[in-house]
Formats: structure tokens, sequence, C-alpha cells
């Protein structure tokens, strides 16, 4: 009997872990997506640390304690919706140069709610290089970014998650990522 609450009390802790459902989100003006109903706004503390940048996000959100997080940037572009199979040569190498290790589960050019997005999936580390100190282990995440041309802006909308969540997030991650809409 002992065995079984406890069975049963590990399955309902276990269970609450897992994603939740989605609920539609307002990001911008033209731009809605559906995050999970346990997703918040990032505080702008949290978006300094995570996302230093000389331009603040279009929205940033956060949940499953902090660990998960979807960011939507936007900056100028002179590059036109039919770009995007050129700029996946640019980003590509910049997304490689950023870490020290870069699996590629997919990169292709796909169309999202009549949208054309350029969409890169992978896993990435940072390791630490400095010989001379302790070594620290390397930082692990998963990643989906996904771009795409408006108005003379390039929006970048990125999904990460530490590594050791992926197998929980993925099909999620693919869910949002796919729900986002641009009118």
């Amino acid at each position: 009997m002992k065995y079984i609450l406890l069975i049963g009390i590990l399955f309902i802790g276990l269970s609450s872990f897992k994603p939740g459902k989605l609920k539609p989100v307002k990001i911008a003006k033209n731009i809605t997506t559906s995050l999970p109903t346990d997703f918040g706004v990032m505080p702008d503390e949290l978006i300094a640390s995570r996302y230093p940048a000389p331009r603040k996000p279009i929205a940033a959100y956060t949940g499953y304690n902090g660990q998960v997080d979807l960011v939507v940037t936007e900056k100028p572009s002179t590059f036109s919706k039919k770009d995007l199979p050129l700029l996946q040569k640019f980003y590509k190498p910049a997304i490689l140069s950023m870490y020290s290790e870069v699996q590629f589960i997919r990169e292709e050019v796909n169309t999202i709610n009549g949208r054309e997005f350029l969409i890169f999936e992978f896993v990435s580390a940072v390791k630490d290089d400095d010989k001379k100190k302790n070594k620290l282990a390397p930082i692990r995440k998963y990643t989906i970014v996904q771009y795409t041309i408006e108005n003379d802006k390039l929006l970048i909308f990125t999904f990460n998650c530490p590594v050791n969540l992926k197998a929980e997030w993925q099909g999620t991650a693919n869910k949002i990522m796919r729900s986002i809409k641009i009118t």
C-alpha cells in the first residue's frame, strides 16, 4: 500500500513538470502565438541578464520556473521575404560562431500560417576554455530560432530551454513556433 501511494505521488509530481496547455497571446499589434498557461512576461532585469542587446526585445516570456523562454526581437533589414534562403547562408555560420558546439536538428525555410520562416532547431553547448582555472561544465541548450521579414524588419522568434528539458519541451516548443501568426 505504501508503494502504491508513493508511486502515485511521484507520478503526480513528475507529471506536473510537463508543459501545460497553450493559450493565445498577443505579442504585438500584428503578432500572436500560443504559450503555456504558466508563462508570464519576463522582467526587464532578467531580459537584460539573459539577452543583453542594445535594443530591448519586442516581447519576452518565461515559464517553468524561469528555465524556458520565448523571446521576440526585431532588427532593421534591407532583405525582402524572398531572401530567406540567402539569409540561411548568413545565419547558420553566425549560430555556429556563438557556441562551442552545435548539433542541428533541422534547418529549413518553411511556411507557417501563410508566412515563410527560416527555421533552425538545434542543441548547443558553450564550454569553459580557460585552462588555468577550474573547468566549468558546458552550458547546454535546446533552441528553435525562426526568422521572417515584415515591413523592412527582420523578426526573430527564439525558444530556449536547458537541454535536459528537451525531451519534455520539444513537442510543445514546435507547437508554440507553429502557432506564430503575423497579420
